[in-house]
C-alpha cells in the first residue's frame, strides 16, 4: 500500500464552464471533501466569491497529482499543504500562483511555512527572508466560473461532474488506489 497522509488544497482563479466540469471530475476522482471529515465535494457546494477548499486524509504521497498537474497546465492558482510521513517526507506547503513555477516550502503541521537554518543562510538580508515568507503565504483568489452559453455552474450536477447521485456506502474515505488515481 502506498504512503498516504492528510492533505488539503485551495484552488482559485478564473475557469470556463467547461474547465469547471473538468475540475469537478478531477476532484471527484480524488474523492476530496469540502471539510475535514465532511461530505465529498459536489458542484453545488461551491461558495461564490470563495476559493475551493478541499481535504483528504489519505492522499497518496500527500499530493493530488492529476489535479495539481491540470491546475498548473491551465494556470489555475492553488496552494496545497500536507502532513509529513515518517521516513518519507516532511510536512510542506506548496504554492502555485498561476504564473510562476510551483514553490515548495517546509511547513509545520498547520501548513505554515517554516524557515530552516538552510533557508535563513540562503537569505543575506531580513527583507529577502520576509519576501520568502510572503510568497509562502500566497492567498488564493476566489474561484470564478466564466459562464458561457452552454453550461452554468448551477446546472452542473454530481453526475455531470463524474460523481454518482446516490451516495451509498458508509462515508469512509477509500484509498487513492480505489479512487483510480494510483499510477
Amino acid at each position: 500500500m502506498p504512503d498516504c497522509a492528510s492533505a488539503s488544497i485551495v484552488i482559485g482563479g478564473r475557469v470556463s464552464a467547461d474547465d469547471f466540469v473538468t475540475l469537478c471530475r478531477l476532484i471527484a476522482d480524488e474523492g476530496l471533501c469540502t471539510e475535514e471529515d465532511g461530505e465529498e465535494f459536489s458542484p453545488e457546494l461551491r461558495i461564490e466569491s470563495q476559493p475551493l477548499r478541499l481535504f483528504d486524509h489519505q492522499a497518496i504521497g500527500g499530493r493530488f497529482g492529476s489535479l495539481e498537474a491540470w491546475c498548473e497546465y491551465r494556470g489555475i492558482p492553488f496552494t496545497r499543504t500536507c502532513a509529513g510521513y515518517p521516513g518519507a517526507w516532511r510536512a510542506e506547503r506548496v504554492v502555485f500562483t498561476g504564473r510562476s513555477p510551483i514553490e515548495e516550502y517546509p511547513a509545520d503541521e498547520d501548513g505554515n511555512a517554516v524557515a530552516t537554518r538552510k533557508t535563513v543562510e540562503a537569505h543575506e538580508h531580513i527583507s529577502t527572508l520576509r519576501a520568502w515568507f510572503a510568497a509562502a503565504e500566497f492567498e488564493v483568489p476566489p474561484l470564478v466560473v466564466i459562464v458561457g452559453d452552454e453550461t452554468s455552474p448551477g446546472t452542473i450536477t454530481r453526475a455531470s461532474s463524474g460523481q454518482e447521485e446516490s451516495e451509498g456506502g458508509d462515508g469512509e474515505h477509500c484509498s487513492q488506489l480505489q479512487k483510480g488515481s494510483a499510477t
